[in-house]
């Protein structure tokens, strides 16, 4: 059985440890939002607004959460604002927006060599290689550009989102020819395909949200660098999320929680067992997140 915080850790020793707890940082897809990225339903489609409750008794409690996702910066702004969140990391952590209120933000592309004064964004700088288009043409029907929405993936500034299902070690071969330090990252399985789309899976082969990024880069890397220019101990620092691309975070942070559909990763069970920091909390993406938060917040209370 994955381990889990209280029923291998003694009650004492879990809330000191979640009381120092004043930052989190949260994926969204999977892990804070519910089916169909819906924040006032649970995971069974219910409505609730225990997320909506969970995140105010939070702000209250002094702990302020720092969206970490995929996801675009037009998405993020929105998702931000409608949330009332003042910080976020966005594209796989190629997008750090340290104040939003006060558009304070930079670019992340760690070994990826990027120039500011190019006039090109990072994202510019990987399409110019080519090597998008030749993944494209190589799986027609398997993989295609991530939609963002219906907004569409020219809004990235860093990444490349992609979305569907084909192998990943071909993937990464085509990517260390292509003159660029790039990295394909696995952002979890896909809760729904959003229109318009040209994607043909086989079925019951749920598809992949990717991510073609600067080599190097990841959520773990921005959050030491959000830390940084913030003067964050990370002591006082929590992540939580539910795949592949979100196990980057244990590193940089006191504790790491997985929600439970993280599971189905077919790499879960070792990085569980490789991290003493790291521990499941039962429940699906919105109720296991809840879940997660309301120990904390319990936590904070019970050592006030």
């Amino acid at each position: 059985m994955p381990k889990t915080f209280l029923s291998d850790l003694d009650q004492a020793v879990v809330f000191e440890r979640l009381a120092r707890v004043r930052y989190v940082f949260s994926d969204l897809d999977g892990t804070m939002y519910g089916p169909g990225s819906c924040v006032l339903k649970n995971s069974a489609g219910e409505h609730s607004l225990a997320m909506v409750e969970t995140l105010v008794a939070l702000k209250r409690a002094g702990v302020e959460v720092v969206l970490t996702s995929g996801r675009n910066r037009s998405m993020m702004h929105e998702d931000s604002r409608l949330l009332g969140i003042n910080s976020y990391i966005g594209e796989m952590g190629g997008l750090i927006m340290l104040d939003r209120e006060h558009d304070e933000w930079e670019y992340y592309t760690a070994d990826m060599p990027y120039d500011p004064e190019s006039g090109l964004t990072p994202h510019q700088v990987i399409e110019q290689t080519g090597v998008c288009e030749k993944i494209i043409d190589r799986w027609p029907g398997l993989i295609e550009y991530h939609n963002d929405m219906s907004t569409g993936y020219k809004y990235r500034e860093v990444t490349v989102g992609m979305r569907g299902e084909i192998p990943d070690a071909e993937v990464e071969a085509m990517l260390d020819a292509c003159g660029l330090p790039l990295e394909w990252g696995d952002n979890g399985f896909l809760n729904y395909v959003s229109a318009p789309t040209t994607l043909e899976l086989p079925e019951g082969v749920p598809g992949r949200a990717f991510n073609i990024t600067p080599a190097g880069l990841g959520k773990g890397g921005a959050i030491r660098r959000f830390c940084e220019r913030r003067g964050i101990d990370p002591a006082e620092t929590l992540a939580i999320g539910d795949s592949f691309s979100d196990f980057l975070m244990a590193d940089a942070v006191e504790t790491f929680i997985l929600v439970e559909n993280g599971l189905k990763d077919p790499q879960a069970d070792e990085f569980l067992a490789s991290h003493d920091s790291a521990w499941l909390q039962h429940g699906h993406s919105i109720d296991g997140w809840v879940g997660a938060m309301q120990t904390v917040l319990s936590a904070i209370e019970a050592c006030a």
